[in-house]
């Protein structure tokens, strides 16, 4: 049986029983492409988890990314799906979990979760949201560095998922 979608206001609702993010943020590349330099899980099965949630939602499929290094594993939306297209990074993808040894991941998040997640320090934006020239959605999602962190990252992937579809 599938999984039914929740809607997003009630995925948003839920972010308000959320910690911060514990420890200092990790260190960034500078530019493009962005990425986490540190703090990536310890067992690379929690990032095998969350791929498996990600692509587990209804119409979302699989595909190469076309804007992240080569082996991240890009969200795309079903073609068929009526969808919100500010919601996409680039075509029909939403979100793509980065390769080995990371685990990050690019998202689109709506407001208020967007302001919510940056607040608990699990998020920054995006350099080119932040300069205009970029989905104003787009975020970078710190990588899950245990089980804990694991069930926020599947919200987040949660939120983006209903936020593409107008759930």
């Amino acid at each position: 049986m599938e999984k039914k979608p929740m809607a997003l206001a009630s995925l948003i609702h839920r972010m308000e029983d959320l910690p911060a993010r514990a420890g200092p943020l990790p260190r960034m590349t500078p530019a493009n492409p962005q990425e986490q330099l540190e703090h990536y899980p310890e067992d690379w099965a929690i990032i095998t988890q969350l791929v498996e949630f990600a692509f587990g939602l209804p119409d979302v499929i699989e595909g190469p990314t076309r804007i992240a290094p080569p082996g991240s594993r890009a969200m795309i939306l079903h073609a068929g799906v009526a969808s919100n297209e500010a919601a996409f990074l680039v075509g029909r993808e939403f979100g793509h979990i980065h390769n080995p040894p990371i685990g990050s991941m690019h998202l689109t998040l709506p407001e208020p979760a967007r302001t919510h997640a940056l607040a608990k320090r699990w998020i920054v934006r995006h350099p080119f949201a932040v300069r205009g020239v970029g989905p104003a959605a787009a975020v970078f999602v710190f990588a899950p560095r245990d089980h804990t962190e694991l069930e926020f990252a599947k919200l987040l992937i949660e939120i983006s998922h209903a936020f593409a579809t107008k759930n």
